[in-house]
């Protein structure tokens, strides 16, 4: 029976190398695989308008919110939405991401893989954040063959504490970057219940909310008129009379409005106006004078509502509804260009 004894013996101290073998290349790749990395802080700078005076727009033309990352550079980020642009800045790389990210994968080729960093807020259009990413001390070391850190406490300004996030309990309310001035110049054109068009112009100047002017005419001369009558041709001076008539009129009308203007979102503003404004019909009558129709003629308070789109190659277009005294109604349109 000694034989088949040492046969065990020997098959076992050949497979005691192989299982230790096996045991270490599963740990190494344990430790392979494992997340040795951090982040530290992630907050919002609001006195920071990188994304703001060079915003980058995504798919929709919304503008993005802006994630510099302080880290190493080799680190490659994913998110649920995608990311609009990656830019690699000194000591940080720029990430451009869609308005409402909530989310953020961090993968590194030695450190492994931090998967779905949630963000504390979702992330706001033309807004700038900081997220700080630090690796794990013990690892980083190791990889990097440093002596042990000296217990004796010292400063370093990258040491420092994060400053503590402001809430708007304390009364401090964090405010959008201003945006710049914009002059908007329109050519405009009235389109109304008479035969004559109406053409005019509109000078606009705006931050998200700003004012305007503009003045309508068609160009005509305002008729000089002897008498007023009503929508038959009978005079409107008591006496019943209506006279004849050539078959021939005279129309003009005048508007002169200010008002407000407001960007909603993006490039989509709304606009609205108070003013004077005057149209004036006359007849002609067989003597040759005119005599103005009361029925077709307005004039006092003008209004004015519309909508305005301001492209992003300066072209800036509107469209809108005006009235006389609530009794005349037309249509506007305009195209001109917003520096």
């Amino acid at each position: 029976m000694y034989p088949p004894a040492q046969h065990t013996m020997t098959h076992s101290l050949l497979r005691f190398p192989l299982a230790v073998t096996l045991w270490l290349l599963t740990a190494f790749a344990l430790q392979c695989g494992a997340q040795t990395f951090k982040v530290r802080t992630f907050r919002q700078l609001p006195n920071d308008i990188s994304a703001y005076i060079s915003p980058v727009r995504d798919l929709n033309g919304e503008a993005c919110a802006l994630v510099k990352v302080v880290g190493d550079a080799e680190f490659a980020f994913s998110t649920p939405l995608g990311i609009v642009k990656r830019k690699d800045d000194v000591g940080e790389t720029w990430l451009y991401l869609p308005k409402g990210s909530r989310m953020l994968t961090l993968k590194h080729p030695r450190w492994g893989v931090l998967r779905d960093y949630r963000f504390s807020e979702p992330l706001e259009s033309r807004m700038t954040y900081e997220l700080v990413v630090v690796p794990d001390v013990e690892v980083y070391q190791t990889e990097r063959r440093l002596p042990p850190v000296d217990s004796t406490p010292t400063l370093h300004i990258s040491a420092l504490p994060p400053p503590p996030p402001i809430h708007r309990t304390q009364g401090y309310k964090l405010r959008r970057p201003r945006e710049p001035w914009r002059t908007i110049i329109q050519a405009q054109a009235g389109l109304g219940q008479g035969n004559n068009p109406a053409l005019g112009l509109r000078l606009a100047l705006m931050r998200r909310h700003g004012a305007y002017i503009q003045v309508l005419a068609d160009l005509h001369a305002m008729p000089s008129v002897t008498a007023d009558c009503d929508r038959n041709g009978t005079l409107a001076d008591g006496s019943g009379a209506t006279p004849y008539y050539t078959g021939t009129s005279a129309e003009a009308r005048r508007t002169f409005l200010a008002g407000a203007i407001h960007r909603i979102t993006a490039g989509f503003c709304l606009y609205e106006g108070l003013g004077y404004g005057e149209r004036r019909v006359a007849w002609q009558k067989a003597e040759g004078d005119y005599v103005r129709n009361t029925a077709y003629s307005d004039k006092g308070l003008c209004a004015e509502l519309g909508a305005m789109y301001r492209f992003y190659d300066r072209l800036a277009v509107s469209a809108g509804v005006q009235t006389i005294g609530f009794g005349y109604w037309n249509i506007t349109l305009g195209v001109g260009v917003h520096f």
